[in-house]
């Protein structure tokens, strides 16, 4: 190949590609943009408030520290089930199985908080 088709193949991508760019440029910001930092700080304002009710909720059930209760959470992450898992650990701390009304409880309690999480972050992003 000579030094003066790669210039050609070169321009002709180029070329190729220009009526992609105004198309996509054109596209409005979507649910992955990044928010600005005063909506970041209210929702992990909020967070924390909810797991922090969350957590105090669960003590209170269990009649146990939130210390302990979040020594038991798992990363919300990596946990499908978290609060069964919640549940589990907390079982192991305390030495004894929970009543099926505290399991309820605490999964009423998780649920509770899912669906503020879920409201917090629409109301940051603004939806």
């Amino acid at each position: 190949m000579t030094r003066k088709s790669d210039w050609a193949c070169v321009a002709m991508a180029i070329l190729l590609a220009l009526p992609l760019a105004p198309s996509v440029a054109a596209q409005p910001p979507g649910p992955s943009s990044a928010m600005d930092p005063a909506r970041t700080a209210s929702l992990s304002a909020a967070t924390r408030r909810i797991e922090d009710h969350f957590v105090a909720e669960v003590a209170r059930i269990t009649g146990t520290t939130p210390a302990r209760v979040r020594r038991a959470m798992p990363d919300e992450r990596r946990i499908t089930s978290s609060a069964s898992r919640l549940i589990s650990a907390l079982e192991l701390d305390l030495g004894a199985p929970l009543t099926p009304e505290q399991r309820a409880e605490i999964l009423e309690a998780d649920q509770s908080r899912k669906l503020s999480l879920m409201k917090a972050r629409e109301a940051a992003g603004g939806r």
